[in-house]
């Protein structure tokens, strides 16, 4: 979802980085580090007895709700929170945070000089967006943080860097959650790939082990896939793909020594007894 505060009423709001209490887990940027990161924020918050004012903002805040269900104060709505909501709030969105008296929360927060990288995140500087974070994309954004939070603790010459990718790899998981993408079944998705492959490489002489390197299975797993999907072994798919391409060819007007190497055969006439017979074979299932 995605939203805009308006700018008549964000212009009055002050802009702060407003702290948790003292001994709470938070890193601030020094001003000599000029770094994109301006603020890190993790570990437990009690928002209802140390609330965080409404504010604008001195960049783009990224949030992730671990644990607790706080409220973040919005100009146009309180949004009650939940764990699992990721958030990105513009630098001129102004927020601030609340909770129930005794709740007690945990929130993950980043603070960024400069607009999201990824063109899927735009946001405007008076806008806000949120995503619903499975427990796939918490773990990105967890690891992402904890990145953040070693390269800020003994920074060096490569923190810069060190930085702008874990941005991206935190952005590219969000920017990811938004596309659907259709889950095929796991068998369906593994026919698919290995018939891709079968056909971009006929003229590999063994191929049940090599694409069973490429799969990540045993060549048991792979060939009753292939008897389940297809009724055949992979070995009689890739031989009858093999010489219809071979009949392809020759119809090109292909010399057989030439289709013989296309297709991976050392040898002419071990090529010529090989189409001979499917040749054979498919004239007489033709006839019958």
């Amino acid at each position: 979802m995605l939203a805009v505060s308006p700018m008549n009423d964000s212009a009055t709001m002050p802009r702060a980085l407003y702290l948790p209490p003292a001994g709470r887990p938070r890193w601030v940027c020094p001003a000599s580090a000029q770094l994109d990161l301006l603020y890190l924020g993790w570990g437990k918050r009690r928002f209802g007895q140390s609330p965080i004012p409404q504010s604008r903002h001195p960049g783009w805040v990224y949030f992730l709700v671990q644990t607790g269900q706080p409220t973040l104060c919005l100009e146009t709505q309180p949004l009650r929170t939940r764990p699992g909501l990721a958030l990105i709030v513009g630098p001129d969105c102004a927020s601030g945070w609340t909770d129930f008296p005794n709740g007690i929360c945990e929130v993950l927060t980043w603070v960024w000089r400069s607009p999201p990288r990824c063109e899927e995140l735009a946001t405007p500087a008076n806008g806000w967006r949120n995503f619903s974070a499975d427990a796939a994309l918490q773990r990105v954004l967890e690891q992402a943080h904890a990145w953040c939070r070693r390269e800020v603790e003994r920074p060096g010459a490569l923190t810069k860097p060190a930085l702008e990718h874990a941005r991206l790899h935190m952005e590219l998981a969000l920017a990811r959650s938004l596309q659907a993408r259709p889950t095929a079944p796991e068998p369906a998705l593994r026919m698919e790939l290995a018939l891709r492959w079968l056909a971009e490489n006929l003229a590999t002489a063994n191929p049940v082990a090599a694409l069973c390197e490429y799969l990540q299975v045993s060549p048991v797993t792979l060939n009753r896939l292939f008897r389940a999907q297809l009724g055949e072994s992979v070995a009689t798919y890739h031989a009858r793909l093999r010489m219809e391409r071979a009949r392809q060819l020759l119809a090109d007007g292909l010399l057989v020594k030439e289709v013989a190497f296309a297709l991976g055969y050392r040898h002419a006439n071990d090529f010529s007894r090989a189409y001979k017979k499917f040749d054979k074979r498919v004239t007489r299932r033709g006839s019958k």
